[in-house]
């Protein structure tokens, strides 16, 4: 144990099928074997373990039957383990066992949460990087520029020609002796042309030239959808893999690269997450794997689909011709009747 201490990364792969979750919550290590507990910390945990952090050096031994207790986000856990391995005696890995459904659902249901925060927490720090890149960036450039005209500034040569010192107000000294700058102020200012002559002057070069291209419209939200979406009302369930839960809702409309769905319980995780989405669509049952790609409000979030097969895309995309056709045909009037 002490020589896999100097590197417990080689000797202990990730074997893991679970994500672990970042946390840091007072914890109670009862090691049964010896009837001794241990104040410890947990720092990190997932639905089948956990990472144990120790104030004082000790040692329980693989395979040793613990119990541990703590607590997250107010939640109090108690589970049974054993130890699965220990790197510097201050840290010890533990494997919970005999955990019940119930309390299953419960750590998960918390371990959402968590991971819901920490996705929140990386897309800040993210945007603030981002943020502060750019602002370095901007400042380099402006530095390198400021360097680029001061290399590109003439230098000025000694003149032979004036010895005033102040020629602005000196008329013995000719225009051809001023310096530039000089010579650019004492230059008779242009008077302001009229607005009348202004507009003249534009329309006569427009019937010269003839009309212009318009100019595009300004730019508004880019839509990136390749699909249309048609409205649907039925139910679904969406399947969040990593953590084993799933939310109720229904969906708002469909497309064959999407759908809109509103949930019934607050969504608890970000962006990006890869879900599976599981629904029937006028008695055919569907269930298209896909990603987490906007979150309008807590309630109602869009999934792009994701690895359809080519089977599954045409019973979409048939089943939603029926579904706009059907729609048409109670849009039109009754034969006999004519509306006025």
């Amino acid at each position: 144990m002490e020589e896999g201490a100097a590197d417990p990364q080689k000797q202990r792969p990730e074997l893991r099928a679970h994500p672990r979750y970042t946390v840091d919550e007072a914890a109670s290590l009862l090691l049964i074997k010896h009837n001794a507990t241990v104040p410890c910390r947990v720092v990190d945990i997932s639905l089948t373990g956990c990472r144990l952090r120790s104030g004082e050096r000790f040692l329980p031994g693989i395979q040793t039957r613990v119990e541990i207790s703590f607590k997250v986000h107010g939640l109090v856990f108690r589970f049974n383990g054993v130890a699965q391995w220990t790197d510097d005696h201050y840290t010890v890995g533990i494997r919970f066992v005999d955990v019940t459904s119930r309390r299953r659902d419960e750590l998960a249901e918390i371990l959402t949460e968590v991971g819901a925060e920490e996705a929140t927490k990386a897309q800040k720090l993210l945007a603030e990087e981002w943020a502060a890149e750019e602002v370095a960036a901007k400042e380099t450039a402006r530095l390198e520029l400021d360097e680029a005209r001061l290399h590109q500034a003439p230098h000025n040569e000694p003149s032979d020609e004036i010895v005033l010192a102040n020629p602005l107000f000196s008329p013995q000294l000719e225009p051809k002796h001023l310096p530039k700058p000089v010579e650019a102020a004492l230059a008779p200012v242009k008077a302001p042309e009229p607005q009348a002559a202004r507009v003249f002057s534009q329309t006569e070069t427009l019937q010269k030239e003839g009309p212009r291209a318009e100019e595009p419209a300004k730019k508004g939200k880019r839509e990136r959808r390749t699909q249309s979406r048609h409205e649907v009302d039925t139910s679904a369930v969406i399947h969040l893999i990593n953590v084993g839960s799933r939310l109720t809702g229904r969906i708002l409309d469909l497309s064959v690269g999407g759908c809109h769905i509103r949930t019934d319980d607050r969504f608890p995780v970000g962006i990006y997450i890869r879900v599976e989405t599981e629904f029937r669509l006028e008695g055919l049952p569907f269930r298209l794997g896909g990603v987490i790609q906007a979150i309008h409000n807590p309630h109602n979030v869009g999934i792009r689909f994701l690895d359809m097969s080519e089977r599954k895309r045409e019973y979409v995309e048939q089943l939603i011709e029926e579904i706009e056709e059907m729609r048409a045909r109670r849009k039109q009037p009754e034969p006999g009747y004519s509306i006025k």
